[in-house]
């Protein structure tokens, strides 16, 4: 879909009507047989520390194959909470139907929330953040008054869960931000809102309606070095810290002693080095490799459930969540980066403790969210990621004056036993392509935080949207109200 199939202003009958989730029988019928004739491959007797080595082995899937077959309800997964708790709705825009989940706060008082997700993700990952986001409670010495609430907005980008995909060549990361911000104008947050989710169609939103979209909270991103010709101050305070070792609190400028060593991969032999590689989860390569032949793909994993639970899944699959007390703290660039370090150790220790525990922290994404990506076909979403590809990377090389939070989870990886190996790049590289505004670094794995550390993620858009609130800088919702009928 070109920008031009976006409307340019809105009309009375292009309303927000209410939707129910509801999957014909004979779809459900013929998924039921494409899993009973499921043809599992063999596979080579590995440890299992490096059962994961080769992708996604068939000790983890064939459970969830019994399972799917056995004991999983689509009908009963319908009416379950947290699904039928949230209001969910479409709007029309000329050709395409957006579906997106509303929910609004009680309080007028409340901050429009754009809640953004992404490819292999969908709506349901944020589904189980809804109704804390909405529905606040104190905690120790904190009157409910007190503590941020949002009126949540979470649409389905084209194509995924139960928004059109488009027929049209080149939709992406220009277009899908543009019909978001329709979509919040709809329902009467035109006069400002933040967004929080995934980086690349968050900075979309910032670079393109950054008079509406006033700040953005997002999770595990990954920048680029900084460059004296992108940025000449980012890259000298880079140099600096290299040369202290971020050690000087002065002139740490918010990295951490951890990002500026050098991996031990970088010092081993080829050999060693390829063997690492090998064994690390691929997300960001299957994300650039399956956006390459969208088509190719579409004909094996739009025909099986169980090859595209397998692709997911290699995709997402982290360590069992470790828990620590001293497992988060939020940083500023002035805060002394050496008591930092000292628990960033602690965590890491503990998480070495564990190492010889593996196994596959989804929290339920084989079933209903997995089914969100095989419902409408995977096709239509991998278009979807090659044009995301291709526009982010114009998006790299500029600057977003609008605030970024952001809220890190250590992944140590099912097959990662060096952790300086999988130390991901330092925050602050993003400095050089946004106003850095707040972070918080946890030691807990979530390669989704929605599904695997809402506990962590919910306080963290609190503590950092509530912030700029309070502060002024970003504004509650005090437009008009739509009907309730609308969501």
């Amino acid at each position: 879909m070109a920008a031009s199939q976006i409307p340019s202003h809105l009309h009375d009958e292009e309303a927000v009507t209410p939707y129910t989730m509801h999957v014909s029988s004979r779809y459900l019928d013929l998924t039921h047989q494409k899993l009973q004739l499921t043809r599992l491959p063999r596979e080579l007797d590995l440890p299992d520390s490096h059962r994961w080595a080769q992708g996604t082995p068939k000790s983890v899937l064939e459970p969830l194959l019994d399972f799917w077959l056995e004991g999983y309800d689509w009908r009963k997964a319908e009416l379950a909470k947290p699904l039928k708790s949230n209001p969910e709705t479409k709007t029309e825009m000329e050709t395409l139907r957006v579906h997106f989940v509303h929910k609004r706060f009680a309080r007028a008082n409340a901050v429009p929330l754009l809640l953004c997700h992404t490819w292999p993700s969908s709506f349901i990952e944020v589904q189980c953040l809804i109704e804390a986001l909405t529905e606040p409670v104190g905690g120790l010495g904190e009157a409910e008054e007190q503590v941020q609430a949002f009126h949540v907005v979470a649409p389905s980008i084209s194509g995924f869960g139960f928004s059109d995909a488009s027929s049209r060549e080149g939709f992406g990361l220009a277009e899908t931000p543009a019909v978001f911000d329709k979509v919040m104008g709809r329902l009467g947050y035109g006069g400002g809102y933040v967004a929080s989710g995934t980086e690349c169609i968050c900075r979309a939103l910032a670079f393109n309606h950054p008079t509406r979209c006033l700040a953005v909270h997002t999770s595990n991103p990954s920048f680029p070095a900084p460059s004296f010709k992108r940025s000449r101050i980012a890259y000298l305070k880079y140099r600096v810290t290299k040369l202290t070792k971020a050690k000087i609190p002065m002139l740490s400028f918010g990295y951490t002693p951890s990002e500026i060593s050098t991996p031990r991969s970088a010092q081993t032999s080829g050999t060693i080095k390829d063997a690492l590689q090998l064994q690390r989860p691929l997300g960001p390569t299957l994300h650039h490799l399956y956006s390459l032949r969208p088509q190719t793909l579409a004909f094996s994993l739009g025909d099986s459930p169980m090859g595209l639970l397998a692709a997911l899944l290699d995709v997402l699959h982290t360590r069992e969540v470790v828990h620590d007390p001293l497992a988060s703290r939020p940083i500023s660039p002035f805060l002394s980066p050496v008591e930092l370090e000292m628990q960033e150790v602690r965590a890491i220790q503990a998480v070495n403790a564990n190492s010889h525990e593996t196994s596959t922290s989804t929290h339920g994404l084989e079933s209903v969210d997995e089914e969100s990506d095989w419902l409408p076909g995977p096709e239509a979403a991998l278009r979807w990621l090659r044009c995301a590809h291709l526009d982010s990377e114009s998006l790299q090389n500029a600057y977003s004056s609008v605030r970024l939070g952001i809220s890190t989870f250590y992944a140590q990886t099912s097959c990662t036993k060096d952790s300086e190996a999988g130390t991901p790049p330092p925050l602050m590289w993003g400095s050089s392509s946004w106003d850095i505004a707040w972070v918080k670094r946890h030691q807990r794995p979530g390669t989704l935080p929605g599904l695997e550390a809402p506990d962590l993620l919910v306080p963290d858009r609190r503590e950092y949207f509530g912030g700029l609130s309070k502060g002024g800088r970003i504004g509650t919702s005090g437009s008009r109200e739509r009907d309730c009928s609308e969501g």
